[in-house]
């Protein structure tokens, strides 16, 4: 049965996710591969997780070191595609488009969502960077616990009880990934598979959204 098109396909991207989770048929339904490209236009890719998605306003959000390779190569270039590949339930969903950082204020709440170890570990970690010996991270994340008056390896619960709330890293945070265009693809019998791709017009508004034109459809070969 091909995909029906619809008037926002974020429609449909939310319903399949949604189904992906429910169904929990990957440890990680909401993995999405995201690539860049660098000053000299080489190609990188990595799996990112989708923390949240806009239906309304057409964009997902993500969090990440803003030293890594990946925040170094948006600065360069803010285009980037991405792809949510579900082989059990034969679908595959692309996008295209801008990134930019989400406001500090949605950083700094999921943020404190995180687990403890988590919050210490993005406060060490120089993403992306070379290091000799994995000894030295154990040894920064100690100190650093020791630092905000916790002990190393702290859970939760014991944070909590101190009353200690370990505050987001300047240089950690969002990114919103606004889609200009997104591809719905599900698999067919003899390769016939269906594919919807979508397209609209962004225009930046501010340091964090855009004004999007209305979204045109055609149906792609296979």
């Amino acid at each position: 049965m091909p995909v029906p098109p619809v008037e926002n396909p974020l429609v449909t991207v939310e319903e399949w996710l949604d189904e992906a989770v429910r169904g929990a048929i990957q440890r990680h339904p909401n993995a999405m591969t995201l690539a860049t490209v660098d000053a000299a236009s080489t190609p990188s890719a990595r799996v990112i997780l989708i923390k949240d998605l806009s239906r309304s306003e057409g964009y997902a959000t993500f969090y990440s070191n803003y030293q890594s390779r990946k925040a170094m190569e948006l600065e360069h270039n803010a285009n980037a595609a991405g792809v949510l590949h579900w082989d059990k339930l034969g679908r595959q969903i692309r996008f295209e488009g801008p990134v930019v950082r989400t406001p500090e204020g949605e950083s700094d709440a999921y943020f404190a969502t995180r687990p403890t170890g988590s919050q210490i570990n993005a406060w060490v970690s120089a993403q992306s960077c070379p290091i000799e010996n994995l000894a030295e991270l154990e040894r920064r994340a100690t100190d650093k616990a020791h630092d905000f008056g916790l002990a190393a390896k702290q859970t939760d619960a014991e944070a909590s009880q101190k009353g200690v709330c370990v505050p987001r890293p300047p240089f950690w945070g969002g990114y919103r990934f606004w889609f200009s265009a997104v591809e719905l693809w599900l698999e067919g019998q003899d390769r016939f598979h269906s594919r919807l791709r979508y397209e609209r017009t962004l225009t930046p508004m501010g340091a964090y959204a855009f004004t999007s034109g209305t979204w045109t459809c055609e149906r792609l070969q296979p």
